[in-house]
């Protein structure tokens, strides 16, 4: 049977991304990644810029507004991860950038961003060891969540779960795991998982715009998760 090819895809994207499992990592010092905040129609836009010659598979940033005289009027802490959402967070290449979509408050304040952490392609890091083990904290967090849906997805397809059930459950688990979590930021690692996961289930369609059978969508699933994890697994550094 072919693999489809939102799996394909997904395989290749995960495997530039993923750093070598016996790699070191060294901390690189100060890092030349730079991140910029942009105010445009939409709300805000982070603006992050790899001008080294290495792949960033994952960083982390804290934000900030300020007022006039450099007060801190909000701040927040944010994360890139290539390996935990490769849908819609590719690996940044050298000399590239990448603009995620974030809302910028108080519109008569100054927002500043700097980047606390990374993790280049060839095992390399940069930022203090405990912001650098935040980051693999993070993917601990989602190798769990992807374990469990993997296992309630197929639950769902040996008993032969209809599709608005299975929706239902997923919401369900979403609500119950999240309130659970030791932390927001962890908790989002959750809501990554089991949304992507619910969407799918919604709204995924044929290239033809023709619905999918529920059994064929959800060992889809079941394979995109397993293409996820094995990833995770192979880039995760033990504590």
């Amino acid at each position: 049977m072919r693999a489809h090819p939102r799996i394909v895809a997904l395989v290749a994207a995960l495997a530039a991304a993923a750093p070598p499992l016996l790699a070191q990592r060294p901390d690189m010092g100060k890092t030349p990644i730079t991140a910029t905040a942009v105010r445009d129609s939409s709300g805000g836009t982070l603006v992050i810029r790899n001008p080294t010659q290495q792949t960033v598979i994952a960083l982390a940033f804290i934000y900030t507004m300020r007022s006039a005289d450099a007060s801190v009027l909000y701040a927040a802490n944010g994360y890139y991860d290539s390996l935990i959402d490769p849908l819609t967070q590719q690996a940044i290449k050298p000399g590239q950038e990448v603009r995620i979509p974030y809302r910028i408050p108080y519109s008569d304040a100054n927002p500043v961003v700097g980047v606390d952490a990374v993790l280049f392609a060839d095992g390399t890091t940069f930022g203090e060891r405990n912001v650098v083990q935040t980051l693999y904290d993070r993917r601990n967090y989602t190798l769990v969540s992807l374990n469990k849906s993997i296992a309630d997805l197929k639950d769902a397809l040996k008993n032969g779960t209809p599709r608005q059930q299975l929706i239902s459950d997923f919401q369900r688990s979403m609500v119950i795991e999240t309130s659970n979590a030791a932390d927001q930021d962890l908790a989002s690692c959750i809501q990554l998982v089991r949304s992507q996961v619910i969407s799918a289930l919604v709204s995924a369609r044929r290239p033809d715009g023709a619905p999918i059978p529920t059994q064929e969508l959800i060992q889809s699933e079941i394979d995109l998760l397993n293409a996820r994890r094995e990833a995770l697994r192979a880039a995760i550094v033990p504590k």
